[in-house]
């Protein structure tokens, strides 16, 4: 599944990527628990910033970490 953009000022631009760069644009994010990324998209169209011209990210998250998977089990 890819990530969406959500921008304009009530939102109503959703755009399926490409995406910056994290380094760069970070400036915080929220954890939600939602059944889909169209829950997500949704809540993302009422951010207070799009008027201002931001534009929301939606991802979803791994369940688990890939590079933790390989190390359970293993002694400190």
């Amino acid at each position: 599944m890819t990530g969406r953009l959500v921008s304009g000022p009530q939102g109503q631009r959703v755009t399926d990527g490409p995406f910056a760069e994290a380094k760069e644009v970070v400036g915080g994010y929220f954890l939600l628990t939602v059944a889909d990324i169209d829950e997500a998209t949704e809540i993302a169209k009422g951010c207070p910033g799009l008027p201002l011209g931001l534009v929301v990210e939606v991802r979803p998250v791994a369940d688990a970490s890939p590079v933790l998977e390989g190390v359970k089990g293993r002694p400190a």
